[in-house]
């Protein structure tokens, strides 16, 4: 599946969230008709035979006015025989029959919850402005389309009971697929006056990327699919004040992950490893490889690199080392 995102920052958005700052996440504005034609013409002609879908992302879609909705629904419509269908982005306070019923008359296939979080005393902090029955009615609604969920551990209030709950909810849902966006302080924000003020403090880095690990085996094994983790790699640093923001977070959460499973299943013998895990190893000064060693108590690792392996699986083997790390 191949995406277009279009951006309409905080475009039908009751209000701006504590955390939120589409403007600086997105760095863009919201587009002209023709300008949404233009790039979905482009896009087309690039990638005649994927499958493909047109977003629209960074604002509330259903609680635009419908005069709006169907100008949008239109730009995109007229491609309509050249794409799959639409996604949007949208709150689970804005999901009713109706909606859904219109959605559907328009070539919508996908929609993508902001949920944050299942536990009502983490959306109260946050102020989201609704609760985890609400959350999850519009979940249950959402049956003839693909269902994504979007998640944010880190909020004002979490812990490791509300995690569990998220996780557990998510679970039962069941929905198609989950983003994980660890709570990051963006600048112009509530959430920044309330760091500043020392009424709240951010997950620290190591301490995200292993509650995300988490979620993402607990999702997996459940098979449901993780499609995205972290604010993405090009956001303007200075506008992050604080939180576990980090260009590679993606790869650090799949390190960790694995080192989890090399350590769970470990035998001593030779680790066969995939070509495409070597950077998962030996990147980010080799942080994976020595926290290996060190819980295995080990000085060195016996390793072949094999180039069949598909990506994140190993193997023990009695076959002699190609190499020792």
């Amino acid at each position: 599946m191949i995406i277009l995102p279009i951006f309409i920052p905080h475009l039908g958005c009751p209000f701006q969230c504590v955390y939120c700052n589409q403007k600086l996440i997105t760095k863009s504005k919201v587009p002209s008709r023709e300008d949404i034609r233009n790039r979905i013409e482009k896009f087309c002609r690039k990638n005649p035979a994927n499958e493909k879908e047109v977003a629209f992302f960074g604002g509330t879609f259903t609680n635009l006015n419908p005069k709006k909705q169907q100008e949008f629904f239109d730009s995109v419509n007229l491609f309509k025989n050249k794409i799959s269908g639409i996604r949007i982005s949208t709150r689970p306070d804005t999901i009713d029959q109706d909606i859904l019923s219109f959605c559907k008359k328009n070539n919508v296939r996908t929609i993508e919850l902001g949920i944050q979080s299942f536990n009502d005393e983490v959306l109260l902090a946050s102020k989201r402005g609704y609760n985890s029955q609400i959350a999850q009615r519009a979940c249950y609604l959402i049956q003839e389309f693909k269902l994504g969920v979007q998640l944010m551990p880190g909020l004002p209030k979490f812990s490791k009971k509300t995690l569990k709950q998220t996780i557990q909810t998510t679970i039962n849902i069941n929905p198609d697929f989950v983003r994980i966006y660890p709570t990051i302080v963006l600048a112009s924000t509530e959430l920044e006056k309330w760091y500043l003020k020392g009424k709240f403090h951010p997950l620290e880095l190591n301490e995200a990327i292993k509650i995300v690990s988490e979620m993402i085996q607990q999702f997996e094994e459940h098979k449901i699919k993780v499609i995205k983790v972290g604010l993405h790699s090009d956001i303007d640093e200075r506008n992050i004040v604080a939180g576990p923001y980090h260009q590679s977070f993606g790869e650090l959460v799949r390190a960790e992950i694995l080192l989890k499973r090399i350590i769970d299943n470990f035998e001593n013998r030779t680790l066969m490893i995939s070509v495409a895990n070597i950077s998962l190893f030996k990147g980010f000064n080799s942080q994976m490889l020595k926290s290996l060693k060190t819980q295995l108590n080990l000085n060195r690792i016996p390793i072949i690199i094999d180039n069949n392996l598909d990506k994140n699986n190993f193997l023990f083997t009695e076959r002699p080392p190609q190499e020792y790390w």
